[in-house]
């Protein structure tokens, strides 16, 4: 998921189509997961997500959460700075995040490169193609398909 490595990979998918029939079941899963990724110091073998890079790259991936707020996104996890011990406190931690909404949306089109995904669901896998071959980059996507 996008939230490892800071979401800073390029081969890190960063949308999420998810058949509508298993959304809530599949939902409830993420979130748990997602409560139980460490966040702190990079250099501690237990950090699952670390620190931004720089001020920069913090900023770029704010703005993109709030982008995706103001075209409708809804935020279903994350969304803020997060608020870690004094220690990191002046890092550039972002909380992970999950951006439900439609693949018109610019989170979706463009790559980020944070601790954020961008869901939408399907209905069939001819949607889901359809979902996934329309990106101008070619977006890696991840999906839950109910079999």
């Amino acid at each position: 998921m996008a939230y490892f490595n800071q979401g800073e990979g390029c081969t890190c998918p960063s949308r999420l189509f998810v058949q509508e029939d298993i959304y809530d079941e599949f939902i409830e899963r993420v979130k748990a997961r997602t409560a139980q990724i460490k966040r702190g110091n990079p250099l501690d073998t237990e950090t699952m997500v670390g620190a931004q890079a720089s001020q920069q790259q913090f900023d770029k991936i704010l703005s993109y959460i709030e982008i995706g707020k103001q075209e409708g996104a809804e935020v279903l996890l994350g969304g803020e700075v997060e608020q870690l011990s004094e220690e990191f406190n002046s890092g550039y931690y972002i909380q992970p995040t999950l951006l439900k909404g439609n693949n018109s949306l610019r989170v979706f089109q463009e790559e980020i490169f944070g601790p954020v995904i961008s869901l939408c669901t399907f209905k069939d896998e001819a949607e889901a193609l359809e979902l996934a071959n329309s990106s101008e980059f070619g977006l890696g996507a991840g999906g839950g398909l109910e079999t």
